[in-house]
């Protein structure tokens, strides 16, 4: 199962979520791979070790060079990692050059391998929906989108990322489906934060993860310091909350 994390907004949470959920995931026994496909690279800077001068997924799409010379480990058991790195971005306008052809690009090197050898494959994306997102659509079979709670622009990029979602599903990758929305960076003591809640719960109903995730200082703590929350707090509320969404999915996928 691929699972791709997007949202046509930043600062929503999406590395956050892919890294924390990999190690969730982790730790109930399941082989977990993670790609990096953001060229700001937040992902890799926490799960990857050093790979300067190694290949990357910059290689994949620059080279041509086969998956398995890009996938690390990291210090995190069960996970592994096809790390980014910021020169990916100056592809970007060439892949566009032959767009049709740029989308398949991912799905072909690297969705067999990871169908393969992992239980889930969890992909880190850009905050657009641009051409690395579509990329990431085409070769996933779910999605997961993460919305900041009292945020307008956060449920816009939630919108027009469903709209992406039925495009690709439409057209190029007829299996792919909109998992679940994750309520991120939620405090209920918020009135904004709560009405949006109530609001989003109300409208999208069996779209949304009961679990949320609760505004929480050791999250951001965990990300200081190139960690996941459940690896540096582990007893606090955000580690226990990602932990309690491992748990939904699993019971929604299995």
């Amino acid at each position: 199962m691929i699972i791709s994390v997007i949202n046509n907004k930043g600062g929503v949470g999406k590395s956050t979520v892919t890294q924390n959920l990999a190690h969730a995931l982790s730790l109930r026994g399941k082989k977990i791979l993670v790609i990096d496909q953001d060229p700001q690279a937040n992902t890799s800077s926490v799960l990857a070790p050093p790979v300067d001068g190694s290949a990357t997924l910059y290689d994949i799409y620059k080279d041509n060079v086969a998956v398995q010379q890009c996938i690390y480990p990291t210090e995190y058991e069960n996970i592994e990692i096809i790390p980014n790195v910021n020169d990916t971005g100056t592809l970007e306008i060439g892949l566009y050059n032959n767009v049709k052809s740029s989308y398949f690009i991912m799905r072909d090197s690297i969705r067999d391998y990871a169908i393969e050898n992992y239980d889930y494959t969890l992909i880190d994306n850009p905050p657009n929906l641009g051409l690395f997102c579509m990329m990431s659509l085409v070769t996933s079979d779910s999605v997961i989108i993460p919305i900041v709670s009292g945020s307008r622009y956060s449920v816009d990029g939630f919108v027009s990322a469903l709209s992406a979602i039925q495009a690709a599903a439409n057209t190029v990758q007829h299996n792919l489906k909109f998992l679940r929305a994750l309520l991120n960076m939620v405090d209920m003591r918020e009135s904004a934060s709560k009405s949006s809640v109530e609001f989003l719960q109300r409208k999208f109903a069996e779209k949304i993860f009961k679990t949320n995730i609760v505004r929480n200082t050791d999250i951001l703590k965990a990300e200081a310091e190139r960690k996941t929350v459940i690896r540096y707090a582990p007893n606090s509320s955000g580690a226990r909350r990602f932990k309690l969404l491992a748990e939904e999915l699993l019971g929604i996928l299995e």
